[in-house]
């Protein structure tokens, strides 16, 4: 397991360090977003039947497979975020290249709307 801002700064520092735009935080800050969403349909490992539940934050352990469902809508974030900051700068003389925010925003409302077909788990009873 592996936490959220190790997860993050592994993403921004090795996966893609050349071509992210976005801070340590911003990176996190997606992490976590995306994070929450899942919480929404799953129930993370780290913080079943925890006492007090653990917040969503960088310090939140994620396993493998919990990951490997939310990776998709964190990069997704994170493409969004880069693509506002680009449109943003566009006053400033930046030509933004790669996709719009708002073709970004219809890959991330599919994602979102398979996330609970996704995440649903149940246990298998035998009787």
């Amino acid at each position: 397991m592996a936490t959220l801002f190790a997860l993050a700064s592994q993403f921004a520092m090795q996966e893609r360090p050349a071509g992210n735009l976005l801070d340590e935080e911003t990176v996190l800050a997606q992490a976590m977003a995306a994070t929450r969403f899942y919480a929404g349909y799953a129930v993370i490992r780290a913080r079943e039947g925890a006492d007090p539940v653990p917040a969503i934050d960088g310090a939140l352990e994620i396993n493998e497979s919990e990951w490997a469902l939310i990776r998709p809508l964190f990069l997704l974030y994170v493409e969004r975020e880069t693509a506002l900051q680009l449109e943003a700068s566009r006053g400033m003389g930046v030509d933004p290249f790669g996709r719009s925010a708002s073709e970004i925003a219809g890959d991330i409302a599919q994602a979102e709307a398979e996330m609970p077909h996704r995440a649903f788990s149940q246990s298998i009873v035998t009787v």
